[in-house]
């Protein structure tokens, strides 16, 4: 079975004042019959808020398809992201006075197997006589 470890996250400053650098690091280690399978697995990478009774999605950093291969590999996302995204405890203002409230953010990563489905497209409704009526 697929295993996501060390998940590591820095937050840092980017050129512009209104945005962070965002780095997540992971290792992934895929069993011995997946990377000889070569499994497929839907990864996704999310920054999530830390609080009380629920954690709230705060970005979709990365959800796409990885391949299995043989043994673990380190993995590494870096993405520039807006302040405001991450400011999932907004500050409060009184009066002109600003009260900061901490911001609690959390990588995680998932490594979901991934199962083809179906899909089925319709085309527009034509509407003609195609009877006896319509023939001539």
């Amino acid at each position: 079975m697929a295993t996501v470890t060390n998940v590591q996250l820095e937050i840092g400053r980017a050129d512009d004042r209104n945005r962070r650098r965002v780095e997540v690091r992971w290792t992934v280690c895929f069993s011995r019959c997946e990377g000889m399978a070569g499994s497929v697995f839907r990864e996704r990478v999310v920054l999530r808020g830390d609080d009380p009774g629920w954690d709230d999605h705060l970005i979709t950093l990365r959800s796409d398809c990885v391949r299995a291969s043989q043994g673990c590999a380190e993995r590494r996302l870096v993405r520039t992201v807006a302040s405001s995204t991450l400011d999932e405890d907004p500050d409060t203002i009184i009066l002109g006075w600003v009260i900061g409230n901490k911001d609690e953010v959390y990588a995680e990563v998932c490594l979901e197997p991934f199962e083809p489905s179906g899909s089925c497209g319709r085309s527009t409704v034509l509407t003609a006589d195609f009877g006896p009526a319509g023939a001539g």
